[in-house]
């Protein structure tokens, strides 16, 4: 029978632990009360093969045996062990049975806190610097034509400008007016990514964009807030703050989508310097005319296929979860890197991104999409192939 009555943890155990540790003091806070620690007797189960608990378990005390039936897994865990810092069988469905051989303290998170906290924190943590304008303009337009614009700027979450197809494309749809004469439609070349779009959805795009003027002062999203909508500035100026002032913003330039793809609260401020114009598109539209269509999921199958013909891994999560056991000939840039070094990605290679459950590989599979790489996500994240993964070692 398993010991259930309460057990407290601190911030200092939890710093112990990977890939915990690479939280910021914010998120340890909130994560400190979440967390459920409890004590397993003797020969007590903290899981068996198969199960789907969605759980991510850490051994805090004593040790703990895992085998598996095909006995691919058949080893001891001991609390003492460097590997403990790491969870115990970080897989979903569960690969091995784990049984206490002694008194044990384990510590349980849900899955989804956890990751939601990695991708909150890789997401905050720093935005890239504005181009000078007059660089932006000078920037020779990418392959496909003199209509296809790549102009990347950094948003209110972080996020970028995008290539965009021909203007003729985008002047076919009709749209609300912003400003009087429509003149957003052309500046949103410069911010849509429409190359990875269906070209169906670029009419209902545009057509469910709302426009608000908004005056000098006005906060467009504040910090700490809910992920309602995207944005696009059309007129006028806004600056871009976390604690410090990141970036000014001009017309043409898109933000606020990294908060509606992680799920999670804005991570900067946007206030305007001068009175303008926005245009947003709220969540559900923008799920269905953006963020999926320009997400490609792969199962485990269709991805080891992917991979056999030349794709390949690129694993987004923290350099500590990558050397603690990846996939193998995996490329590691965590998510809150991607931006400043996607010039390591090989444009001709197609991506498939991945990370603990998908929610870190969603974001970033979206912003490669916007930049014109070839990207997908495995679907569930690297636990629903654990059993692929390779220790940094081996």
């Amino acid at each position: 029978m398993r010991a259930r009555r309460k057990i407290t943890i601190d911030l200092e155990r939890l710093r112990t632990l990977e890939p915990v540790s690479t939280l910021s003091e914010e998120r340890l806070q909130e994560l400190l009360p979440l967390t459920d620690v409890e004590r397993v007797p003797l020969g007590g189960s903290l899981f068996r093969e198969g199960d789907l608990d969605n759980q991510t378990l850490y051994l805090l005390e004593g040790d703990v045996q895992l085998t598996s039936s095909n006995g691919r897994i058949d080893r001891i865990v001991t609390a003492r062990d460097p590997e403990a810092r790491f969870p115990l069988d970080d897989s979903q469905p569960r690969q091995a049975t784990a049984v206490a051989l002694t008194r044990v303290e384990v510590m349980r998170i849900d899955n989804n806190v956890l990751d939601y906290m990695m991708t909150w924190d890789q997401l905050a943590s720093a935005a890239p610097p504005v181009p000078p304008a007059a660089e932006q303009a000078a920037r020779p337009p990418e392959e496909g034509g003199a209509d296809e614009v790549d102009a990347p700027a950094p948003t209110g979450d972080g996020s970028e400008a995008a290539a965009t197809p021909p203007a003729a494309q985008a002047a076919e749809a009709p749209a609300p007016q912003a400003g009087g004469d429509g003149s957003w439609i052309r500046k949103m070349r410069h911010i849509m990514a429409f190359k990875a779009m269906p070209p169906a959805n670029i009419r209902p795009l545009l057509e469910r964009m709302e426009s608000v003027e908004v005056k000098a002062g006005e906060r467009i999203i504040e910090q700490g807030g809910p992920g309602d909508y995207y944005y696009v500035l059309t007129e006028g100026e806004a600056k871009v703050t976390r604690t410090v002032e990141l970036a000014t913003l001009q017309p043409g330039i898109g933000f606020g989508e990294e908060a509606l793809i992680s799920g999670g609260q804005r991570n900067a401020t946007v206030t305007m310097l001068t009175d303008g114009v926005v245009m947003r598109l709220s969540r559900k539209d923008f799920d269905e005319l953006l963020r999926e269509p320009m997400l490609q999921r792969l199962s485990p199958e269709e991805a080891r296929v992917a991979v056999a013909g030349g794709a390949r891994w690129l694993d987004v999560r923290h350099a500590r979860e990558y050397h603690h056991a990846h996939l193998p000939k995996a490329v590691n840039i965590p998510l809150h890197e991607l931006r400043l070094r996607l010039d390591e990605l090989d444009r001709d290679t197609a991506w498939i991104c991945y990370c603990g459950t998908g929610r870190r590989s969603s974001a970033a599979a979206f912003l490669l999409a916007q930049k014109g790489y070839r990207a997908s996500v495995l679907n569930g994240g690297v636990r629903v192939i654990a059993q692929e993964l390779v220790k940094a070692d081996e």
